[in-house]
C-alpha cells in the first residue's frame, strides 16, 4: 500500500479515499430505490394478461409444436372488445401473449411459417391490440416464450442458431406496433440459462425499444444454488438474480410476502427489482381460454388479491383470456368491471387505492387443534404471507387472537385442497368450512358475525366498531379439515391512495 511521506499527500490520499466512499455510497443509495423507467412501471401497477393462440381452440394449455394452424378458427375475432374492457375495467396496460411455448406466432412472421398468416384467420392480433392500445389510451406489453416447441433452430447445438431466430422476431415485434411498455419471457427452463445470451438479447431490445423493462420468469435464485427457483413467500434481500439483465421480478402464480424485499444480487452488485405478479381470473387457474363456460374468482378474493399484489410498490397483472370466438366473455367482463367498482378504479381515471391496513399481522394467536405438519401452525394464519396456512386438527376448531384495536372489517380467507383437472394447469379449489361465527371478547365472548361458506375470501363489512382483548374465529361446520390463510383486521377508513414510495 502507497504510504504518502508528507501531510499534503496525506490530505490527497485521505481526499480520493473519501471521494471512492461517496461514490460507492450513491452506488448503493441508487440501487436501493427504482430507476425513473420503473418508477413508471410501479405507477401503472395494473394491467391485464392475455392468453390467446392455437392452445383456445384444442382444451390445453401446454401444447408441443404439433397443432395445425387450420385449428385456429376464432369467427368472431374483435381485439378492439378485449382492450375497451380493459379500458373499462381500470387496467393501465395490457400484456399480450404473442408467442407461447408451441411456437405459433399471434402476427405475421416471416421467419415461421406457425403463425396467423398461415391459418384460416390471418388478422395480425398483435397489430390489432396495439391499435387498440393507442384509441383507448392504454400501454402495450408482449409476452414471448423464449421455449419454442415448433421451431426447428431452437434445438440447435448451437445456441447462436436460435438467437437469431429469436432476435429476428423480437425485431418484428419492437419496430412495427409503437411503443412497448414490457417484455415477459417465459419459458427459459428449455435451455441451459447462458445458452439464451440474455446481455446479448437484452441490448437488442433496448437498441429498438429505450423505454421497455425487460424480465424472465423465474427470476431470482437461491443462495446456495442460483439456479433453483426462489419462491417470492422465501426471498430475502440480496438473493442472487438468476436472469441477468432485467428490470423487474416475475415468478407465476406466486405471491410475494406482504414485506417483500426489493434488492437482489448480480456479480456483487445491488439492483431493486419490483414483483409483477400474474394471477388468473378464472376460479379454474386456466390461462389460456376452454369451451366451457368455467367461473370467475368471486370479487371478495380479487379486491384482497388487488390490495396485496399491489402493495409494497409491486404491480398485479390479471389473466383475462378470450375464447374460441375472439371474445372475452360476458361473465368474466363482468367480474373485472364488478372490481374496478369495488376498489374506485373503473375507467381507469383514478389512481390505485391503497389497501387498508393489516393490523393483525404476527399478533399472538392460537389454535384450538393444529394438524401434526409443523409448518401449519396457528400463526401462519396471521403472518406476512398468503401462501402459508394454519390447518386445524379437527373438522371443528377455532383460531383465538389477541388484538385491542378497534375495528370494522375482517377478511377471513381459506385454503383450499386442490384438484387437478387433467390439462397440467387448470384445477378444482374444494373449500370446507360450511357455517363459522367470529366472537370478540370484551370481559365476555359476544358473536359480532355469523355465517355459512368461507371460500376464497370472505370479507366482513360489521355494521359498528369492535373492541376488546381478543377475537376468535369459530369454525363450527366443515366438510373436511379446514385450513385458513389469511385472518386479518381492519379499520375501513385506513384505505387511501396507493403510495409510490422510492424508499421501498
Amino acid at each position: 500500500m502507497f504510504v504518502p511521506h508528507n501531510r499534503s499527500g496525506i490530505i490527497r490520499a485521505f481526499s480520493l479515499l473519501f471521494l471512492a466512499l461517496q461514490f460507492l455510497l450513491i452506488s448503493e443509495t441508487k440501487a436501493q430505490k427504482p430507476s425513473a423507467l420503473q418508477l413508471s412501471q410501479i405507477k401503472r401497477g395494473y394491467g391485464m394478461f392475455i392468453h390467446f393462440g392455437l392452445n383456445t381452440f384444442n382444451e390445453t394449455e401446454w401444447s408441443d409444436g404439433k397443432l395445425p394452424v387450420s385449428s385456429y378458427t376464432p369467427d368472431q375475432l374483435d381485439c378492439d372488445q378485449w382492450v375497451k374492457t380493459a379500458k373499462e375495467a381500470g387496467f393501465r396496460y395490457v400484456i399480450l401473449v404473442t408467442k407461447h411455448h408451441d411456437g405459433f406466432a399471434l402476427w405475421n412472421s416471416k421467419y415461421t411459417d406457425y403463425d396467423v398468416a398461415s391459418s384460416p384467420v390471418k388478422t395480425d392480433v398483435v397489430g390489432e391490440v396495439a391499435k387498440a392500445c393507442k384509441k383507448y389510451g392504454l400501454e402495450l406489453g408482449l409476452y414471448y416464450s423464449l421455449w419454442d416447441r415448433h421451431e426447428p433452430s431452437h434445438n440447435d447445438p448451437d445456441p447462436d442458431a436460435y438467437l437469431s431466430f429469436m432476435k429476428n422476431q423480437l425485431t418484428e415485434l419492437l419496430s412495427n406496433y409503437g411503443n412497448i411498455c414490457e417484455l415477459w419471457f417465459d419459458g427459459a427452463w428449455a435451455k441451459k440459462d447462458a445458452d439464451w445470451k440474455l446481455p446479448e438479447v437484452y441490448a437488442h431490445i433496448r437498441k429498438l425499444q429505450p423505454g421497455c423493462l425487460v424480465t424472465v420468469n423465474h427470476t431470482i435464485g437461491k443462495k446456495e444454488n442460483i439456479t433453483a427457483i426462489q419462491l417470492p413467500q422465501n426471498m430475502q434481500k440480496g438473493d442472487p438474480i438468476r436472469f441477468w439483465p432485467v428490470d423487474f421480478r416475475t415468478k407465476d402464480p406466486n405471491l410475494a410476502r406482504w414485506d417483500d424485499p426489493k434488492v437482489y444480487t448480480h456479480q456483487n452488485e445491488n439492483h431493486y427489482l419490483i414483483l409483477e405478479h400474474t394471477l388468473c381470473l378464472s376460479d379454474r387457474w386456466n390461462w389460456f381460454q376452454k369451451k366451457a363456460i368455467l367461473p370467475a374468482r368471486g370479487v371478495d378474493e380479487l379486491e384482497e388479491l388487488f390490495y396485496w399484489t399491489t402493495a409494497n410498490n409491486n404491480i398485479m397483472i390479471l389473466n383475462v383470456p378470450p375464447d374460441e370466438h375472439g371474445l372475452i366473455r360476458d361473465h368474466e367482463k363482468q367480474r373485472i368491471i364488478e372490481l374496478a367498482e369495488r376498489v374506485g378504479i373503473k375507467g381507469g381515471k383514478k389512481p390505485l387505492p391503497s389497501g387498508y391496513e393489516n393490523l393483525s399481522f404476527n399478533l399472538p394467536i392460537k389454535a384450538s387443534s393444529t394438524a401434526k405438519d409443523p409448518n401449519r401452525t396457528a400463526d401462519k394464519a396471521n403472518d406476512y404471507s398468503l401462501e402459508t396456512w394454519w390447518t386445524a386438527g379437527d373438522t371443528v376448531a377455532s383460531l383465538e387472537m389477541e388484538s385491542k384495536q378497534k375495528v370494522n372489517r375482517i377478511t377471513i380467507m381459506e385454503q383450499p385442497e386442490m384438484k387437478e383437472m387433467g390439462d397440467g394447469f387448470s384445477t378444482i379449489r374444494n373449500f370446507h368450512v360450511q357455517k363459522f361465527s367470529v366472537e370478540v371478547f370484551d370481559g365476555t365472548w359476544k358473536t359480532v358475525f355469523k355465517g355459512d361458506e368461507i371460500g376464497a375470501a370472505k370479507i366482513i363489512k360489521l355494521p359498528k366498531y369492535v373492541e376488546g382483548s381478543k377475537i376468535r374465529l369459530n369454525i363450527t361446520s366443515s366438510n373436511g379439515i379446514p385450513s385458513i390463510s389469511h385472518f386479518a383486521l381492519s379499520d375501513s377508513k385506513s384505505k387511501g391512495l396507493r403510495k409510490i414510495n422510492p424508499d421501498k
